[in-house]
């Protein structure tokens, strides 16, 4: 079993020659603690309930909590924020490159937190996806990022890996040879797999490749975009996750 995760050995048995095809575009990670951004009580006040997305032309940002980890109690987190651009040519890994997007395109509070950078962890690297073309072939099996990496918009990670579990775990109880059952598995979690990355480059191209003009959109417009966006992806984005 290959749940080895996006650079799986197992995945190299079954698909030697896949690659990752890059999108073309880099995400932005930083976190830091929230008591750096106190100041900014009404940005923290929000996301203690909710998730937070600035589009700009050419890309978007997203701030969120994250659990702090460690010895650190349950209510304890960190701030974090991913951004997503093109790199610029000449600083593909700049940080500097990040905080002027912030600064021109962010309300001031959203910027300021990006601009947070002695407090914060952050980290540059490029959007790829991949699908492998089948997710099991006895005596093999792909679970996981090691079956698909997609794009980080789907926010998929450990829904996609708790599904997986959870078809194996069905098929090994109702299949009458473990042959039989990582067939099953292979025509269940591939159509699926490569749903989550066409959906992840739908995401994509409408988030960072081909923004719309927000600018010049009233609220009735964006809520209209995202519905259009997102249409038909809840069916497996969510399913059976309780």
């Amino acid at each position: 079993m290959g749940a080895d995760g996006h650079g799986s050995l197992t995945r190299r048995v079954l698909a030697p020659d896949l690659r990752a095809s890059p999108a073309g575009y880099a995400v932005w990670r930083g976190t830091l603690p929230v008591d750096a951004s106190a100041e900014h009580l009404g940005a923290l006040q929000l996301l203690r309930t909710s998730w937070v997305t600035i589009g700009f032309p050419g890309g978007h940002g997203i701030f969120y909590l994250i659990p702090r980890g460690g010895d650190a109690g349950p209510d304890e987190r960190l701030l974090a924020y991913a951004i997503y651009a093109t790199p610029p040519e000449d600083a593909p890994d700049g940080a500097g490159h990040v905080r002027w997007l912030a600064d021109e395109h962010f309300p001031q509070e959203w910027a300021d937190i990006v601009a947070r950078g002695e407090h914060a962890a952050m980290t540059c690297h490029p959007v790829v996806d991949l699908h492998a073309p089948v997710a099991a072939d006895p005596p093999f099996l792909l679970a996981g990022d090691a079956a698909g990496v997609t794009r980080p918009h789907t926010a998929s990670g450990a829904v996609k890996a708790l599904q997986d579990a959870l078809c194996l775990e069905e098929a090994l109880r109702t299949s009458p040879t473990p042959a039989g059952a990582l067939r099953r598995y292979a025509r269940e979690r591939t159509p699926e797999g490569a749903r989550l990355v066409e959906l992840g480059r739908r995401l994509g191209r409408a988030q960072v490749e081909l923004t719309p003009d927000w600018a010049a959109m009233d609220q009735g417009s964006v809520d209209a975009w995202c519905r259009a966006t997102l249409a038909g992806t809840s069916s497996y984005l969510y399913a059976d996750t309780d």
